[in-house]
């Protein structure tokens, strides 16, 4: 790992802060590690003028000052992987930005498992990885389990011609459909139920009453 110093008057003047300032200004996610801080010590010892060597207590000072902005870093990283742990086989939304088109999309799925590499954590969601600085929602369990089952009785229902393309030419090619979807809405529970709308709870009974009224028999 290279460090850049530039000296002045006998001087390392790219001190820690400055150090840290271009860490946030990289790409890479680089760091400023313990190497990189005994190189810049050393650097600094190398070049000071011998005249008038640099105080000891001024090295103390860097040295307490990069421990301490170590010692922050580690309790994030800590804190980050603790967060992700406890997303594990929980259903969340991230929102990942590709690099490469800058497109911006949303990905919801459970947690799988976590990684950590380098300083950062990582889920694991449908055998991708993401970031977990961009989770955007966590979901409560029975809110995603009733999310689910709604979205997979949506997609039968959106199948469906309108009620009144149904005539008695078609109506027992639609029969099982239809009685799917009423045997499934009927195991949903009430909080389930309620995450369909009024349009769609009442166009599931247009489609029994119009098979009924065909003399296709459906049990309700």
């Amino acid at each position: 790992m290279s460090v850049d110093a530039s000296i002045l008057d006998g001087k390392v003047t790219n001190n820690i802060s400055n150090a840290k300032e271009s860490k946030g200004a990289a790409k890479d996610g680089s760091t400023l590690d313990k190497q990189a801080f005994l190189q810049l010590l050393v650097a600094q010892m190398k070049y000071q003028d011998p005249l008038e060597p640099t105080d000891n207590t001024e090295y103390v000072a860097q040295l307490a000052q990069f421990s301490s902005l170590e010692a922050m870093n580690n309790m994030s990283e800590s804190m980050d992987l603790q967060r992700a742990t406890a997303l594990v086989g929980k259903t969340v939304t991230v929102s990942s930005t590709n690099e490469t088109t800058g497109i911006t999309t949303e990905v919801t799925g459970t947690v799988d498992y976590v990684t950590h590499s380098g300083n950062k954590t990582f889920l694991t969601i449908n055998g991708n990885q993401y970031n977990v600085d961009d989770v955007k929602q966590v979901w409560d369990e029975a809110y995603a389990e009733a999310d689910t089952v709604a979205n997979a009785w949506r997609a039968t229902y959106s199948l469906l011609p309108k009620v009144d393309g149904i005539d008695s030419q078609n109506a027992a090619q639609y029969k099982d459909a239809i009685q799917n979807l009423v045997t499934v809405f009927n195991s949903m529970s009430s909080y389930q139920q309620s995450f369909l709308t009024d349009d769609e709870k009442n166009g599931l009974a247009a489609y029994v009453a119009k098979l009924k009224e065909l003399g296709v028999e459906i049990q309700t």
